[in-house]
Parts: C-alpha cells; sequence; structure tokens
C-alpha cells in the first residue's frame, strides 16, 4: 500500500464524519419541518396556506448553493454570523423542508376527498381527521418522494465544501492539493474516485428501496 493511503484515508474518514451529521441533521429537520408545513397547506385558512406557500415556493425556487452563500456571507453584513456547519445544516434544511412540504401537500390532497368528508360527518376535528384517517393514507403516497428527496439531500450535502465546510469532499480537496504540493503528484483520481464510491454505497440502497415502495405501494 502507498505512503499516502492511510493518513489520506483517515483523513477523509474525518470528513466523511461531518458529512454523515450533517446529512442526518438536515433530514432530520427537513421531515420534521416539511410534514408539519405539508398538512397545514390543507387548512381551510387562506391566510395561513399564503404564508406557508410563500415559504416553500421562496426556498424551492433557490438553488442550495445560493441558500449556502446567502447563510454564510450575507446575513454576517448584518450582524448574524453563523459557523460553517450550522450554516449548511440551516441551507440545506430549508431546501429539504420546502421540497418535503410541497410532496405531503400532494400526498395528502391525493386521498379521496369523500375519506375527509366521512371523517368530519363523525364529528372528527381537523387534527383528528388528519392524525386517524388521511395522515396514514398519505404516507403510503408520500414514501417514494420522501426517499428520493433524503438521497437528493445527502448527495447535495457536498455543496457545503463551497463555504469551507471540511466535509468528505473538501478532504478529498484538501488532501489532493497538500499531496501536489509536497510530492508532485495529486492522486486525485483515486481519491476521488474513493469519494465517489462513499456515495455510491450510501445513495443506491436508498434509490432502490424507493423504487421498491413505488411498486410495492402502487
Amino acid at each position: 500500500m502507498p505512503a499516502w493511503v492511510p493518513p489520506v484515508a483517515t483523513y477523509l474518514a474525518t470528513g466523511l464524519q461531518t458529512t454523515a451529521l450533517l446529512a442526518a441533521i438536515s433530514i432530520g429537520a427537513s421531515i420534521a419541518i416539511g410534514v408539519l408545513l405539508g398538512t397545514l397547506l390543507t387548512l381551510p385558512s387562506r391566510l395561513v396556506r399564503a404564508v406557508i406557500r410563500a415559504y416553500v415556493e421562496v426556498w424551492r425556487g433557490l438553488p442550495i448553493i445560493i441558500i449556502l452563500f446567502f447563510i454564510f456571507f450575507v446575513l454576517p453584513i448584518i450582524g448574524l454570523t453563523v459557523e460553517t456547519f450550522t450554516a449548511a445544516a440551516i441551507g440545506l434544511s430549508l431546501w429539504g423542508s420546502a421540497n418535503v412540504a410541497e410532496v405531503v401537500r400532494g400526498a395528502v390532497q391525493s386521498v379521496p376527498r369523500g375519506q375527509t368528508e366521512a371523517a368530519a360527518a363523525l364529528g372528527l376535528p381537523w387534527p383528528a381527521r388528519m392524525r386517524y384517517v388521511i395522515l396514514p393514507q398519505a404516507t403510503r403516497r408520500a414514501l417514494p418522494p420522501l426517499i428520493g428527496l433524503v438521497v437528493n439531500l445527502t448527495q447535495q450535502t457536498s455543496l457545503a465544501a463551497v463555504i469551507g465546510l471540511l466535509d468528505i469532499l473538501e478532504a478529498a480537496q484538501r488532501s489532493i492539493e497538500r499531496l501536489t504540493l509536497t510530492g508532485g503528484d495529486t492522486h486525485a483520481v483515486p481519491i476521488l474516485g474513493g469519494v465517489l464510491v462513499v456515495f455510491f454505497v450510501i445513495c443506491l440502497p436508498l434509490t432502490m428501496l424507493s423504487r421498491w415502495l413505488e411498486r410495492r405501494l402502487r
């Protein structure tokens, strides 16, 4: 084994830990906030729907890299300094929650209207109708696209490298630069190939699960 491999592998493992933590926090926050907002989008109140719709359209309509730049570089101008990891987590969660909200809204509204009317006829208030009648049915419809969004968010964590977060991609780039300066050989192909394999191993099972659920729940 070449002498440069063990230190680079250790450094990449450190970056992978950051990537995994960032993905876990972003996915958890996106699902929690997105499910709540997507459910509220089905409320009769036009004001509530308008406010949430504005949130969804703004963050869905912006590229993630622009959101990260805004949080990390623009907010400090107005006195709100955000640490790199926190900025990445917030940016990914804003984009992810907006997309999850739209998936949940579509799933809820795809449930036949008769189900809601029947629950209302039984005297169930809106929270009970959603909890016991609508959401259990909507979950089946929402699972495949939600898993697809989880895969997408996991892949998008690599964009955090543009604001200096030491994730697996940034660790790979720094390793390549260090090897170039010290030995004259970048070893870019095996290093970046290793990063590619890591993301492939993480995302492929989730993609296959999404396809299986789509067939199973159809």
